[in-house]
Order: structure tokens, then C-alpha cells, then sequence
């Protein structure tokens, strides 16, 4: 299953259990997985790294502008966006990749 039938299941989710604010944050997400499908790049990680950054980033402007309602809404997309997001390696999880021996062949 592709990250966006994912969200559109969960949107649909969201629906049912009358949760407003989960499932318009979800569409906004589907709507950008769907215009980078159309456009035919199809890097769905990508697409949703640049939308949780610049969810972040809005989130921090509204935060030093007082607006903390709006910037707490930006955070809660961010964090939704998250989820869908692979599992980043900790650095003690790199390291010992990165200091594994390789094996050539």
C-alpha cells in the first residue's frame, strides 16, 4: 500500500470518527501526495519531509509572532506528517553502520 492510499484510508478513518480537524489536516496531505503523483516525480518521502518542514518552520513564525492557536495547529500537521514518515536511525544506529565492515564481493 502506497503512503497516499494510506492517508486516504485514514482520512476516511478520521471522517467517520467525526474528527474535523485530523481529517482536513490529512487531505491537505493527500492533495500534495496527488499533485506530486500527477507531476509524475512519485517520491512520496520526499514530498512529505518538505510539507513537515515547512509545517515546522510556520509553526516557529507563528510562535514568535504570539499566534500560538495557528502554531500549534501547524505543529499538529507536522506531527501527523511524521507518521507517515520511515523511522530515522539514532546515532548509535549509524555509527554502527557506518563502522561495520563491509562485504565485498
Amino acid at each position: 500500500m502506497s503512503v497516499l492510499e494510506e492517508v486516504q484510508n485514514d482520512v476516511r478513518t478520521a471522517m467517520k470518527a467525526r474528527d474535523r480537524d485530523r481529517a482536513s489536516a490529512l487531505r491537505l496531505i493527500v492533495d500534495v501526495l496527488q499533485q506530486d503523483a500527477k507531476l509524475g516525480k512519485g517520491d512520496e518521502i520526499a514530498v512529505l519531509q518538505r510539507e513537515r518542514k515547512k509545517r515546522v518552520e510556520a509553526a516557529e513564525a507563528y510562535e514568535d509572532a504570539g499566534r500560538a492557536e495557528q502554531a500549534a495547529a501547524e505543529r499538529f500537521e507536522a506531527e501527523l506528517i511524521e507518521g507517515y514518515l520511515p523511522q530515522q536511525l539514532s546515532d548509535e544506529e549509524l555509527g554502527e553502520i557506518v563502522g561495520a565492515p563491509t562485504v565485498s564481493g
